[in-house]
């Protein structure tokens, strides 16, 4: 035998050996070769943005409150602690959010006086497109407005009376 014949025939009886030890763990038939290119497009990078980049907390907690339902009560909580931001300094120093009725998606307010009662009123239709470009459209549906409320205690000294008929 020539020497080249020989070093094929060695090289042929190692991958022969190499094989017969591998074909404990794997069958020669159900080698699977991995495409070059993968058809799934998650599994590529591109230059677009995809979900495995990284995202913005913001967007993340939009999604997060959406997934969960809680759109309506962080709507509602962003009114209440935006409130100046949403009407202004000067209408949110006269008005002050009293009460959110979730029920009936209703918002009441209190003035600090009837003349500001009267132009928030005449004002409402406004105020509730602002609420609805800033908030949300749908969160306050209906807006009531009172003026102050008179004191519930004449005086500080205050003696109950013996009868009915005391006065």
């Amino acid at each position: 035998m020539s020497e080249e014949n020989i070093k094929n025939d060695a090289a042929s009886n190692a991958l022969a050996r190499a094989r017969a030890r591998n074909s404990k763990f794997r069958n020669k038939n159900s080698i699977l070769k991995r495409p070059r290119f993968s058809n799934n497009q998650e599994t590529r990078s591109s230059a677009h943005p995809d979900n495995r980049d990284p995202q913005f907390l913001g967007n993340l907690m939009k999604k997060f409150v959406k997934d969960n339902g809680w759109q309506k009560p962080t709507s509602v909580a962003d009114l209440i602690s935006r409130w100046p931001e949403i009407v202004g300094e000067e209408i949110s120093s006269h008005v002050s959010i009293d009460i959110f009725n979730a029920d009936t998606n209703e918002l009441i307010l209190r003035t600090d006086s009837s003349a500001w009662a009267t132009q928030i009123r005449l004002l409402s239709s406004d105020l509730k497109r602002r609420i609805a470009l800033e908030v949300g459209d749908g969160v306050v549906k209906t807006l009531k407005i009172y003026g102050p409320t008179q004191p519930k205690q004449k005086g500080l000294w205050r003696v109950p009376s013996m009868r009915k008929n005391d006065y």
